[in-house]
């Protein structure tokens, strides 16, 4: 049920009082007497059954807003150096805006300027290496050629039985000369000594560990952007330009800039607001609707918006999200609803204003409408008077929404009927749209 219906059905009593009251008028100043006194006169008055082209809606409201929009604050405190922009300008993500005095801030910041140029360089030396990354790549292929080798002599002294052997002695003889060392050596086959496979054991473990080793820092180069060292350095960088970037107000997006606080030499404090910024090209609304309404709200539908702060002014959009969690305001159940507008250029249009939401539930109809004198009201429900065959016939009505001062109803009338509206002087009581009859 849209608004105006809503009200209609709400009021009908109210609304049906000031229908009579409309009637008495016109009586009183005589629409058709040829007498300026009324309570001489016989007044009948016909009015006409129309034929309208309506569309279902549904009325609500919120308010405007832009989406991104940042209220951008300072992080530090100090002496304002530089203002770069005033409230109209256009500005890009990453454009200053504002900038500190560095002398006026504290000595972290100034400290973490110098931070910043070595966390900077370090960063490009682990990005910009090539002549590393060939030399690790050498490195590997020789680490893992050390490694077979180990782990064949390994297997070759535990496996095979004739691992080809010298055993030395060295005897103590008499000669003419005195007494000398002869040495024999003997050329054997046999299992490998245990200590021969110790050491190869050993050999092994070390060269493994030089091979993963050289993995580690070819991997680590070749990674680049992703390996364990530049994410760090990375981190380092983004740790140091965060708070150099407390100097400054920057903008985080593409936008208009709206409003400046502070002009050079102004003194500010950690937290202080100094811009309100947003994306004018995209703006919405999230009306609030009714819980009698919500079920009939479909995303894609088509809405019209107009501000009590502009007028004149109609945008239009589309509903793109329906929140199905209601909240209570005063005593109502109502869900937001979101539409997202159309841009507008050329137009000022204040954010936050009140937003008057019309959202086109279903397509123009062709429908009948009476205007709202015709209509009487008693026990048995809502009727007109139609004149045929030269009498008046009460026909049963179900009124609708009211359009300007006509009333959408459905009965059994057809467009262009004559309808009576009638109010008798003398003793005769004209038909009370309370009580029914005629």
């Amino acid at each position: 049920m849209n608004r105006i219906s809503k009200l209609w059905k709400d009021k009908k009593i109210r609304t049906w009082s000031i229908v009579a009251a409309t009637v008495i008028v016109a009586a009183v100043i005589g629409l058709r007497s040829s007498s300026a006194n009324a309570s001489e006169a016989a007044i009948d008055t016909q009015v006409q059954v129309s034929a309208l082209d309506v569309a279902e809606t549904i009325e609500a409201s919120g308010s405007l807003e832009a989406q991104p929009f940042a209220s951008l604050i300072w992080k530090t405190g100090g002496v304002v150096e530089a203002v770069n922009v005033q409230p109209g300008d256009f500005v890009k993500d990453g454009d200053i805006l504002l900038t500190l005095d560095p002398t006026s801030a504290s000595a972290s910041i100034v400290a973490a300027q110098a931070d910043l140029v070595n966390a900077q360089k370090k960063l490009e030396d682990l990005l910009t290496s090539g002549t590393d990354l060939a030399k690790a790549a050498i490195s590997l292929k020789d680490a893992q050629e050390d490694y077979d080798d180990a782990v064949y002599y390994l297997s070759y002294l535990q496996n095979d039985p004739k691992i080809p052997q010298t055993e030395f002695s060295a005897e103590l003889v008499s000669t003419r000369n005195g007494w000398k060392y002869k040495y024999e050596s003997d050329n054997f086959k046999g299992p490998a000594p245990e200590d021969w496979i110790i050491e190869a054991e050993n050999d092994l473990a070390l060269k493994k560990g030089q091979l993963e080793d050289a993995q580690r820092k070819y991997d680590r180069l070749l990674a680049g952007e992703s390996s364990p060292d530049v994410i760090a350095a990375r981190a380092q960088v983004d740790a140091a330009q965060a708070t150099v970037n407390s100097l400054s107000i920057i903008a985080p997006f593409d936008g208009e800039v709206l409003s400046v606080d502070h002009r050079a030499g102004d003194v500010v404090n950690t937290g202080e607001l100094s811009v309100n910024m947003a994306d004018m090209n995209h703006l919405y609304v999230e009306a609030q609707v009714d819980e009698s309404d919500v079920a009939n709200v479909k995303v894609g539908q088509q809405a019209e918006v107009t501000l009590d702060a502009v007028s004149g002014v109609t945008l239009t959009g589309s509903v793109v999200s329906v929140n199905p969690v209601g909240k209570v305001a005063g005593g109502l159940v109502k869900y937001t609803v979101r539409i997202d507008l159309d841009s507008v250029d050329g137009v000022f249009l204040p954010l936050g204003s009140t937003a008057n939401v019309v959202i086109k539930v279903s397509d123009a109809q062709a429908m009948l409408a009476v205007p709202i004198v015709a209509i009487q009201n008693d026990s048995k429900g809502e009727y007109v008077w139609a004149v045929r065959g030269g009498k008046s016939v009460r026909v049963d009505v179900v009124g609708g929404a009211i359009v300007r001062d006509l009333v959408v109803v459905t009965g059994d009338l057809r467009a262009g009927e004559s309808l009576e509206v009638v109010a008798r002087d003398g003793g005769f009581t004209p038909p009370n749209p309370f009580s029914g009859g005629k």
